[in-house]
């Protein structure tokens, strides 16, 4: 799925109702979203309806989960074989060419324990759906070095002490270098060339090496943060899971005790020793 609801839930409750696949449901310590469910409603609007009545804007794209129209369509299919997702479906990624009528809910009372339960359709006229922005992971754009020999040097002449630009490439060993000023010479000998050398070599390895840490640090930390959120999922779906099995044996245990009207009982004294 490509949809989640962020911290900023208030838990009002808005989206549980209007998500077509009843794929919402109470969290903790806010609601969230089944990714096996959400179909950002490809098939029935063409707007995340959750995202449309949300007060707080907390539905959002999960930018690390990201499914294309196709693989949300087949989805919306599978969840509902009852109903007829023909070609001209609705769908967010294809705005406006669905349905042309007003998009409307349909909501159906199930079945419950055996006992039938009549259907009911209730036409709810939909909000107009609200921008929402995506997040996505931001890009670092990495400064470029330029090439060590397009860097300019000034250096003051020792004769008329003006000051004069020359290119790092010109500061070679055994080279003469003029004053455009007093047009007095100066040779290149090798501690100069050896100042420069050394403080732009130090600091291009310098900057390679801090890049690459930063860049594998990022990575890092990516990686911790998707699996915290990996093992979170697993724990709280081990919580439902045990919580769903405590309502069946509350249910059972209810079922088995039940003093229904009828219900023969063993007959004892009067004091009720037996």
């Amino acid at each position: 799925m490509a949809t989640m609801i962020t911290s900023d839930c208030i838990n009002c409750g808005a989206c549980e109702p209007e998500c077509p696949n009843n794929a919402i449901r109470q969290g903790d310590p806010v609601y969230i979203i089944d990714p096996l469910l959400c179909t950002e409603c490809v098939g029935f609007h063409d707007y995340e309806a959750c995202a449309a009545v949300c007060p707080v804007d907390c539905c959002v794209t999960d930018p690390n989960n990201i499914e294309s129209e196709q693989v949300l369509l087949e989805r919306a299919r599978a969840l509902h074989p009852e109903t007829q997702i023909g070609e001209s479906f609705e769908s967010r990624f294809r705005k406006g060419q669905g349905k042309a009528a007003a998009p409307q809910k349909e909501a159906a009372v199930h079945a419950a324990s055996g006992a039938a339960v009549a259907s009911e359709i209730v036409a709810v006229a939909q909000p107009a759906a609200i921008a929402v922005a995506e997040y996505a992971e931001p890009d670092v754009n990495y400064v470029q070095l330029p090439s060590i020999d397009s860097w300019d040097i000034p250096m003051r002449c020792f004769k008329c002490n003006e000051t004069h630009v020359e290119p790092a490439r010109n500061f070679m060993i055994g080279n003469v270098i003029f004053c455009p000023h007093c047009h007095k010479s100066t040779v290149v000998r090798d501690n100069l060339n050896f100042h420069i050398r050394t403080l732009l070599n130090d600091s291009y390895e310098r900057w390679e090496k801090e890049q690459t840490a930063f860049a594998d640090r990022r990575e890092k930390e990516l990686a911790q943060v998707q699996e915290k959120r990996a093992k979170e999922a697993q724990a709280f779906e081990a919580h439902q899971e045990r919580e769903l099995e405590k309502i069946r044996a509350q249910l059972d245990t209810i079922g088995e005790t039940y003093d229904a009207a009828g219900k023969p009982f063993k007959k004892g004294s009067r004091f009720g020793w037996g």
